[in-house]
């Protein structure tokens, strides 16, 4: 079975698909062990469409995770008090900051985890983006979007 550093899952809204190299993509025509940095660069989310740009790999220096440094769970599966601390610190200096939909495609930019592949830091509220950000699905402009409802 691969190592979760070598699956990539789609980050575009309602998706979630895991690259897994053991098993390639059938529909993409992609065989079995080819790793996703070996991927045709045309190569799009078999569920999606969602281009190469939209995967992270589930584990890594460039994962979602990879910034965690607490360990979060205790042997009884119940959140560490530290983590319990810093989720409800990071909760509160979160408040207030608004999700936006990109009225094109759909994609939901989140404060929370802000825009990494394209320079914009988690935290970053949406009005402290520079203007000449773009949808990272569809390339929308930054006034294609409107605050989640």
């Amino acid at each position: 079975m691969a190592a979760p550093e070598d699956m990539w899952q789609c980050q575009t809204v309602n998706c979630g698909y895991i690259y897994n190299p053991d098993k390639g993509d059938r529909k993409g025509g992609i065989p079995k062990g080819v790793k996703f940095e070996d991927l045709p660069d045309d190569w799009c989310c078999p569920i999606c469409g969602g281009t190469k740009k939209c995967f992270k790999p589930l584990a890594g220096p460039t994962s979602t995770k990879a910034d965690c440094e607490l360990p979060t769970v205790s042997e009884s599966g119940e959140l560490t008090s530290a983590a319990t601390t810093a989720k409800e610190s990071d909760q509160q200096e979160l408040k207030g900051m608004e999700k936006y939909v990109c009225d094109v495609c759909g994609y939901v930019y989140d404060p929370e985890v802000g825009d990494p592949d394209n320079d914009i830091a988690p935290g970053t509220k949406f009005e402290d983006i520079p203007d000449d950000w773009t949808c990272p699905i569809c390339g929308a402009t930054k006034d294609s979007f409107s605050p989640e409802s």
